[in-house]
């Protein structure tokens, strides 16, 4: 309920004309009916001097609650004998503390920040990920705001712990590999795949490195390395900057 309702409600109630109303706050009457049509904003003075005509406080003037003032609170619990009281206290304290709750998730997904991702292209975790030319855009959230030039979404698991499946890589383009060990986006152009690994440069090949070690029954790596030629079939996409699991936003 906004002021305007607020006013010609607690008017109503207490059986008064417009004209009383005016002449109580001494303000014109025109003044008066403009802010119970909505026409017109009240100032905070005027705001307080009405609270007082009316009896309740600002917040429930302003529609912020629905207690008319903190009397009426103290009117209830002296009427409630000790036990109720007692119960009554506990109960305003969960609620409370599950508004501050509601609040937090509220202020959470108002700040989150919005992602796009391209719905068609995949980075694999794994053994290598097809991509295709057609681009379809999706938009993620997330409560980071990091500087980057792509968002693709990770798939399997060769990059754990580090790095999760359904993950968002963020990726900053970079055509080169400046640090050995570091964790880069790579296309292989003559297959079509594209890999989210660990990369070191040596002297003919690109070598991919996964980070999960696990191994199978006999004793051999789940994800072995990858080697790729230098040559232009083998493109550094850029450096992973960050990587994040959405939020969803409700």
């Amino acid at each position: 309920m906004n002021l305007s309702e607020r006013l010609k409600e607690l008017r109503t109630e207490k059986k008064l004309t417009q004209k009383k109303i005016a002449l109580k706050l001494n303000v014109a009457y025109q003044v008066y009916q403009r802010w119970e049509k909505g026409e017109r904003q009240p100032k905070k003075e005027s705001i307080e001097n009405l609270a007082t005509v009316f009896n309740v406080s600002v917040g429930y003037l302003l529609g912020e609650t629905n207690i008319k003032s903190g009397s009426e609170i103290d009117e209830i619990m002296e009427k409630l004998k000790v036990p109720r009281q007692q119960k009554t206290i506990q109960f305003a304290k969960k609620q409370l503390i599950e508004q501050t709750e509601e609040d937090k998730i509220v202020q959470l997904h108002n700040s989150l920040i919005p992602y796009e991702i391209e719905e068609e292209q995949s980075l694999s975790a794994g053994r290598g990920e097809a991509y295709t030319d057609e681009v379809g855009k999706e938009v993620v959230y997330w409560d980071k705001d990091i500087k980057h030039d792509r968002a693709i979404v990770i798939r399997e698991n060769s990059m754990e712990p580090d790095y999760h499946y359904g993950q968002i890589a963020l990726i900053r383009y970079q055509s080169c590999v400046d640090i050995n060990g570091d964790i880069y986006a790579v296309d292989d152009v003559e297959r079509g795949l594209a890999y989210i690994k660990s990369v070191y440069v040596e002297d003919d090949y690109i070598r991919l490195v996964s980070l999960n070690d696990d191994i199978d029954f006999e004793g051999n790596r789940l994800f072995p390395d990858i080697l790729l030629p230098r040559d232009e079939n083998t493109r550094i996409i850029g450096k992973v900057i960050e990587a994040f699991t959405p939020i969803e936003k409700v």
